[in-house]
């Protein structure tokens, strides 16, 4: 009987589990390969998603770059109205950079300098790449956002939610170029200088254990809190993790220990369902009671046969001894 619950477990596995403890407002656990999301908390509320919104950036950028290897002459045009206390990469007035650079400085230290640089020198002004970001978050379903700066930067009518950050990371990673610079720890600009991704940095004072994250975005303002999206790997399966509203504290990393948290809970937790698709397929029926029950009747038919096999087969061999 054991076997026979234990294949049922893992045919349908329930994936009913404690909530983690975890103190962003706003998260998402994703089965990128299966599809499935496996935990989530207020994922559709609108919110500040701080410099999350640099994925957008990065990708749109993409998708307009002519030639990546194209060399860009930093100006002052393109650090104008940088927030002093904005995140950059440290480009100055006169660096000759690739596009490909910068798309390295907008993700690994998420330099407002790199973004600004990037929709300057693809549209010719920072309104006109805003608007290829709101055409392409709007093609592909971020239908709750909106955007007004490449930076992610607190402003009206700048938002999204962790819902269309899910949307627009599983289009971002499906682009090969967008992908390895996700997944880049480290890079040296044309100018020879080193770019780290935050999370790096986030250890050479916090010694944390990040081995687990394959690649990732942080993001903070006053408006969003701390936020991080990341990418791991679990059993072989492809999983995002998407927080945003943590705590700021100069000495705790909120976002990263949630994320710790998020991998940690789908470690233990996690039942990864066994595909036995002709099974599946003839299972995968339930017909509605009424507006909020369903009842799968090939399924519990299997498990009623299931059971019944087990008293003629089993139990009379166990009596016989």
């Amino acid at each position: 009987m054991k076997k026979i619950l234990i294949f049922i477990i893992f045919l349908f596995p329930l994936n009913v589990y404690a909530s983690p403890d975890i103190i962003s407002r706003n998260a998402i656990i994703y089965d990128l390969t299966d599809d499935y999301i496996v935990y989530e908390k207020d994922i559709n509320t609108k919110t500040s998603i701080a410099s999350l919104t640099k994925i957008l950036t990065t990708i749109t950028a993409i998708e307009n770059i002519p030639d990546l290897s194209a060399l860009v002459t930093i100006t002052s045009d393109m650090l104008k109205g940088i927030h002093w206390n904005a995140s950059v990469a440290g480009l100055k007035v006169g660096d000759i950079v690739t596009f490909n650079d910068l798309l390295y400085a907008s993700m690994l230290p998420s330099g407002a300098d790199a973004t600004q640089a990037l929709a300057v020198s693809l549209c010719g002004s920072i309104n006109a790449f805003v608007t290829k970001m709101n055409e392409l978050a709007s093609n592909i379903g971020m239908n709750s956002s909106h955007f007004v700066n490449v930076t992610g930067l607190d402003a009206p009518n700048h938002y999204s939610t962790v819902n269309d950050v899910l949307k627009l990371l599983k289009y971002a990673l499906a682009n090969t170029t967008f992908k390895k610079v996700y997944t880049t720890k480290e890079y040296y600009l044309s100018t020879g200088t080193l770019l780290e991704t935050t999370i790096k940095k986030y250890n050479k004072t916090l010694n944390l254990d990040t081995s687990r994250i394959i690649g990732s975005k942080t993001g903070y303002t006053d408006n969003a809190g701390t936020c991080l999206s990341s990418l791991f790997n679990f059993q072989n399966h492809d999983m995002l993790i998407i927080t945003i509203g943590a705590p700021y504290n100069r000495d705790t990393a909120y976002n990263l220990l949630d994320n710790l948290a998020l991998i940690d809970y789908v470690d233990h937790n996690y039942v990864i369902k066994i595909d036995f698709p002709e099974l599946t397929d003839f299972l995968n029926i339930a017909i509605p009671i009424n507006n909020k029950v369903t009842i799968n009747y090939k399924l519990v038919i299997f498990i009623g046969a299931t059971i019944v096999l087990f008293y003629i087969l089993v139990l009379p061999k166990k009596r016989k001894r």
